[in-house]
């Protein structure tokens, strides 16, 4: 008997020793630091659609990439943070320039954003009636993200703590809501 109590303690005395049994330590994941002078947030906010390359090329710190070019238009790429697929892409036109920002739904989710009087924006605008950013803004209980402009128009959106989003497009000279979408 004092055999087994003997190989008993020896085997508890091993587990406690070696940490058996005891979570293990997962390795750190770092993300790679942000590119630029700008979080992508800010870096929209930052640029203007008046902006030429140059213009851009200074605000983000560093040179954009060249992504695609057509007939009147060059569009460059700044990533900014490729761990968290974060950019800013703007494309250039002979008289403007259109901004937009790619991230994360999960960056931007807020558990005020309450989509309840989506149908209330939607009927306003079925009558014609005007709806503005304060209109969306006060409707969804929250400030949206602005994620694109351009010399017709601003874009928001709004996710909230589900994963539901909705898109918002204003125009730049009436501040007129031209389009709204989204899944909620």
């Amino acid at each position: 008997m004092k055999k087994v109590l003997g190989i008993i303690s020896m085997a508890l005395v091993l587990v406690l020793l070696t940490g058996c049994g005891q979570n293990k330590t997962q390795p750190t994941v770092v993300d790679k630091p942000a590119k630029g002078n700008c979080k992508v947030f800010d870096c929209i906010k930052k640029l203007d659609t008046k902006n030429t390359l140059e213009d851009v090329n200074k605000v983000m710190g560093f040179e954009g990439e060249k992504e695609r070019e057509g007939s009147g238009y060059t569009t460059y790429k700044w990533v900014i943070n490729e761990d968290k697929n974060e950019a800013v892409e703007a494309t250039f036109y002979s008289t403007s320039t259109t901004v937009s920002i790619t991230f994360s739904d999960d960056d931007i989710k807020n558990p005020k954003v309450d989509f309840s009087k989506f149908d209330e924006i939607k009927k306003a605008m079925n009558n014609r009636e005007t709806v503005t950013y304060d209109d969306v803004k006060a409707k969804f209980n929250a400030e949206g993200t602005l994620i694109e402009k351009s010399s017709f128009s601003t874009k928001y959106r709004w996710v909230n703590e589900k994963g539901g989003y909705m898109n918002a497009s204003f125009g730049s000279e009436t501040g007129k809501c031209t389009m709204i979408m989204g899944r909620n």
